[in-house]
């Protein structure tokens, strides 16, 4: 009997590792990308920051990076879109098109967001597109930012498989300057419930 029990541990600990690995590997991703994050706010070339705020600077404000907050999605692409108009934080507006639609499912309920492209941007030849991924949640206005958050893509994504990663939510940067001119979060971005993953408050 007490050997069974010890061929059984050894059997629940060989499948555990590799579950092990890939919470390790996820982990450290989030934790290179926030301290890229951190690291551009210091970065006098890249920062919304002026010197002084730099200065007092000592990183952002995280959630507590969860893997359940990173979700497969289904693109469904909407080719036949037409640019249009994106209100922005200065009252301007800014020109969009709507690429396509993420389905997907978080915390057992499922939800979809829009993706988009600055219509001015993938005009520029030779420029990577940024697919634009804006949402407000349940959190807006409290534990985070009230204008929303970004997520963005380098780039769009091949095929109809893609990967939301709300552990890599982060601030426009009219969040820390009105300086800038920031394109606000379309209606359809509006999610129902909180998403407590990537960054807090400005």
């Amino acid at each position: 009997m007490k050997q069974l029990k010890v061929f059984l541990i050894m059997i629940f600990l060989v499948l555990l590792s590799p579950l092990l690995a890939q919470e390790n590997t996820f982990l450290d991703e989030i934790e290179k990308y926030r301290e890229e994050q951190n690291a551009e706010f210091l970065n006098p070339d890249k920062s919304p920051l002026t010197p002084e705020q730099r200065t007092e600077f000592t990183g952002h404000s995280f959630f507590e990076a969860d893997a359940a907050y990173r979700v497969n999605a289904r693109f469904e692409p909407t080719p036949n879109d037409r640019p249009f108009p994106l209100g922005t934080s200065k009252g301007g507006t800014q020109l969009y098109k709507r690429i396509g639609i993420l389905h997907f499912v978080l915390k057992g309920e499922p939800y979809t967001l829009e993706a988009y492209l600055q219509v001015q941007r993938f005009r520029i030849p030779n420029q990577k597109p940024i697919v634009f991924l804006p949402l407000v949640d349940a959190t807006t206005g409290t534990s985070t930012y009230g204008g929303g958050r970004y997520l963005h893509y380098e780039g769009v994504p091949e095929g109809e498989e893609w990967i939301i990663d709300f552990n890599k939510l982060y601030n426009p940067y009219c969040a820390y300057s009105d300086r800038y001119e920031c394109p606000m979060v379309p209606e359809p971005n509006h999610l129902p419930i909180p998403v407590e993953a990537g960054i807090k408050g400005s």
